[in-house]
């Protein structure tokens, strides 16, 4: 994660101002963090990560946002209170989940739309309904240039490895039912070591890779078939969207965010805890497909996330960018 942005916020050297992302952490596999990676490689924004800041650089930080001509787009709550230094149309709040406190997500939503009069949500059930026009819902788009290969039986799963996710229920699920195939399990996290002590031995279907970089994930998943996720707690997920624009069929939760899935004949949405043998028979159809319906079904998988996300994502943050750079 580029965090150079930092080290000179004074727009005054350039000849127009810099549009700098402002997040909490660097984390490889956070929402927030894959949505302004995207952007700084799409339109060379620049990004700064408050947890790497020391003191003396977060009051540098503050002075370019209360005195300078910089445009800032503050990603979630921590970052979002930076914004009330100097409430400006010019800066863009994103809210990209509910977060635990719903109630102060949506107090910050609405003071910064009352203020800025530009929010970004990524999905309408973070604030159903807000008092104000100046609430965008623009729902995410990442691609990672990923591409399926669709003679595997693999899978992929690429996030936090914590009990949020149900990594633990994913990990029993592939062990026990799935026959062919292996489950490739990308990410850090609380659990780790214990999945690790119990399924990374010798004739394991599952492999454990750790934190990657980027480009790894990419090679990895480019090697698979299958993206899957048994997390019961998400919003819209950049890792499902990476992997379906790149052809990988989705194996995930049967939840609010994820509906757009059914939209795609023949794919199963889990139930977290519930018949995972009769899950892994509709996967082994999957696998048993002709190689024509094979590609058919990756070309599939491809439009549906395309045609629901990526044009109105490219588009509105093009038009956004390019208005505030030029004042």
């Amino acid at each position: 994660m580029n965090n150079a942005a930092h080290t000179s916020m004074s727009s005054n050297e350039t000849s127009q101002p810099r549009v700098i992302n402002v997040l909490w952490s660097s984390r490889a596999f956070g929402g927030a963090e894959v949505y302004v990676e995207t952007m700084r490689t799409i339109w060379g924004t620049e990004t700064c990560a408050l947890q790497s800041l020391s003191a003396k650089e977060r009051l540098k930080l503050a002075a370019d946002i209360a005195f300078g001509s910089n445009i800032y787009i503050f990603h979630d709550l921590r970052a979002a209170f930076f914004g009330f230094l100097r409430p400006t149309r010019r800066n863009i709040t994103v809210i990209h989940a509910p977060g635990k406190w719903l109630k102060l997500t949506q107090t910050i939503t609405f003071l910064h739309a009352f203020l800025q009069k530009r929010v970004v949500m990524v999905a309408d059930d973070i604030y159903p309904d807000p008092p104000t026009d100046h609430v965008v819902v623009l729902e995410n788009f990442s691609t990672a240039g990923i591409e399926a290969h669709d003679a595997s039986a693999d899978a992929i799963y690429f996030g936090r490895m914590a009990h949020t996710k149900n990594v633990l229920d994913l990990a029993q699920f592939w062990h026990d039912h799935m026959k062919t195939g292996t489950l490739h399990m990308l990410g850090d996290g609380a659990l780790l070591a214990e999945l690790r002590a119990k399924y990374e031995h010798e004739g394991s279907n599952i492999r454990f890779h750790g934190a990657v970089a980027h480009d790894r994930i990419t090679e990895i998943a480019s090697e698979c078939r299958f993206y899957t996720s048994f997390s019961g707690l998400e919003g819209l997920s950049f890792s499902l969207i990476e992997a379906m624009d790149g052809g990988l069929i989705p194996l995930v939760t049967d939840l609010p965010s994820q509906q757009f899935v059914k939209q795609i004949p023949g794919i199963p949405l889990v139930t977290v805890k519930g018949d995972y043998t009769r899950l892994a028979a509709e996967i082994e159809v999957i696998n048993t497909l002709p190689p024509e319906d094979r590609a058919a079904l990756r070309d599939t998988v491809r439009t549906t996330v395309r045609d629901r996300f990526r044009d109105r994502w490219m588009g509105f943050w093009d038009q956004t960018i390019r208005e505030a750079r030029k004042g």
